[in-house]
């Protein structure tokens, strides 16, 4: 019974402290990119934009972190602004090849 409700807090904390990815700005090979890769990179950012910002809030996790272990949230949040702020630069930056190449869209 114990080790049973021990695996199940485990598991709780391990899953209430997954946090967004935050991705780096510049990758090697972003100048090579022909513009339909570079469409899909700009989608991907938005992609992870949205999760960023996902997680702020009052969500499951958020709860399960304030509840659990109250500065898991506030490490969340930071965590979350940056992964924010890097996938907003990393559009700027993938916008900036594109109009560079002359890319539609």
């Amino acid at each position: 019974m114990i080790k049973g409700l021990k695996l199940a807090s485990t598991s709780v904390l391990l899953v209430a402290c997954a946090k967004p990815t935050v991705i780096d700005v510049v990758m090697p090979g972003d100048e090579e990119l022909n513009c339909g890769q570079l469409k899909n990179a700009f989608a991907e950012t938005q992609r992870l934009k949205r999760e960023a910002d996902g997680v702020k809030g009052v969500t499951g996790g958020n709860t399960a972190r304030a509840i659990l272990f109250w500065p898991a949230i506030l490490g969340t949040y930071m965590n979350s602004n940056q992964a924010s702020q890097a996938a907003d630069s990393r559009a700027v930056h993938i916008s900036n090849i594109m109009r560079n190449k002359k890319c539609e869209g």
